[in-house]
């Protein structure tokens, strides 16, 4: 008969845990943690095949690449980053800035830095202009709501 202590028990825990860890990779990790979820488009007509979650923006202009989005897995916040030199697509109006992108991105952090007073609002998307595209964000206002 074997007998483990708690000693053993936390060092197999600890043992399982790195290899979770190992097998998943540390980002898809932290997303299921978090309770977000990642995407990451080469271009718009991939990304318009593969979006996950809500419907693909329309302000995203169809030329676009390097398309990125990060949102939570029930859609109630979200930052898309894309790479084009087109202007917006879709209904687009300057509006004095709301709010703040909610998530944290690498591919966003030099942008949310200097984040200016007004942005253009499309649809339910703050957005702004980058030095190679758009940086867009959506945070709901009211509990469920997911952009429309």
């Amino acid at each position: 008969m074997t007998r483990f202590d708690s000693a053993t028990t936390a060092a197999a825990a600890f043992g399982c845990g790195i290899l979770l860890i190992a097998l998943t990779g540390c980002a898809q990790l932290g997303d299921v943690l978090h309770k977000q979820h990642r995407e990451h488009f080469d271009t718009y007509e991939h990304a318009a095949d593969a979006w996950v979650g809500v419907d693909m923006p329309d302000w995203i202009p169809r030329d676009s690449t390097e398309i990125r989005n990060l949102a939570t897995t029930d859609e109630t916040v979200s930052v898309i980053r894309v790479v084009t030199d087109s202007d917006l697509a879709g209904d687009c109006a300057t509006a004095p800035r709301l709010g703040l992108p909610q998530l944290s991105a690498d591919w966003a952090a030099e942008e949310w830095e200097t984040l200016p007073a007004e942005v253009a609002v499309c649809g339910d998307y703050e957005i702004v202009a980058t030095d190679d595209g758009w940086l867009g964000w959506f945070h709901a206002s009211e509990p469920g709501q997911t952009p429309r």
